[in-house]
């Protein structure tokens, strides 16, 4: 396989690559920011919980969780209090957020363990 980026052709496959990248980075985030939070909207009244089309403020921290085997998410600080409320998320939930480098036990994470212990 040549590596020469000198011909045309190379030059072509190079940015359809790069092209398709794109798209599916972009179609990824179109997935995560429509992802369904299962138990958030579990209560009597029928109606749902989050706002789908509702778009947290930028400041706000966005948390993601693994809730009955599915990755949820994004949530806010208070969908993540009602989850912890209902059972949903507990001590040995995994959860994540930007800016940390790996999943965590709820536990580990000393904004969420507070929710835990306060109930």
């Amino acid at each position: 396989m040549s590596t020469d980026f000198s011909s045309i052709d190379k030059l072509m496959e190079f940015g359809l690559g790069i092209s398709l990248a794109q798209q599916m980075v972009n179609t990824m985030n179109h997935a995560m920011n429509n992802s369904v939070v299962p138990g958030v909207n579990a209560g009597t009244t029928g109606q749902s919980f989050v706002n789908q089309t509702a778009v947290p403020p930028k400041s706000e921290l966005q948390w993601y969780s693994v809730i009955d085997n599915l990755q949820v998410g994004p949530l806010s600080s208070s969908e993540v209090k009602t989850l912890v409320q209902r059972g949903k998320i507990t001590e040995d939930t995994f959860v994540w957020r930007a800016g940390m480098t790996a999943w965590q036990l709820a536990k580990n994470i000393p904004e969420i363990n507070k929710l835990i212990i306060l109930g």
